[in-house]
């Protein structure tokens, strides 16, 4: 999975945080859903302080969204957006942050995150390229500094300096 260094960080922030989740799962969806990747983490009622479990989902395009679960993982009790974590590459610390929040007291803290994981862009390439494998084109590779035989590609920042007026 493109995601997974992804995955295996945000497993490994929360065991440090004290609170490992149960259950992670991560995989694609289908064409329908345009191959996009996803993450679930969930606790059951053993590992939390409700009377119930909690699973937080990460959808690549759609962020953040988190379960009240009851006994039964099965039952959800209620399913909406996380509102603290504002990017679906959160950083670890904040995502463990809701996490611990949401195990502990069942509540989303009353704030918002916007910091990204230092990884995401790599995440963001991968997923792309994964995509695009599965379509049968190849990986789209960022370049910085396009070259030819020739040496170089010329570039000018305005018109004005093609005319053969303007040139030397």
């Amino acid at each position: 999975m493109p995601h997974w260094p992804y995955v295996q960080a945000v497993d490994d922030a929360l065991t440090a945080r004290g609170i490992p989740p149960g259950t992670v799962r991560t995989g694609h969806h289908g064409l329908e859903r345009g191959l996009t990747t996803y993450m679930t983490l969930a606790w059951d009622v053993s590992r939390t302080s409700g009377r119930g479990g909690i699973r937080l989902d990460r959808e690549e395009r759609q962020g953040w969204h988190y379960a009240l679960t009851g006994l039964n993982a099965f039952d959800v009790l209620l399913y909406t957006v996380v509102t603290a974590l504002r990017t679906p590459i959160a950083d670890l610390e904040r995502v463990a942050d809701v996490a611990e929040e949401l195990v502990c007291f069942p509540r989303v803290p009353d704030v918002e995150y916007r910091e990204e994981w230092e990884g995401a862009r790599e995440v963001r390439v991968a997923a792309d390229d994964f995509r695009r494998s599965r379509l049968g084109l190849g990986p789209l590779r960022p370049h910085k500094h396009r070259t030819s035989a020739r040496g170089p590609r010329r570039t000018t920042s305005s018109w004005s300096s093609c005319r053969p007026a303007d040139r030397g």
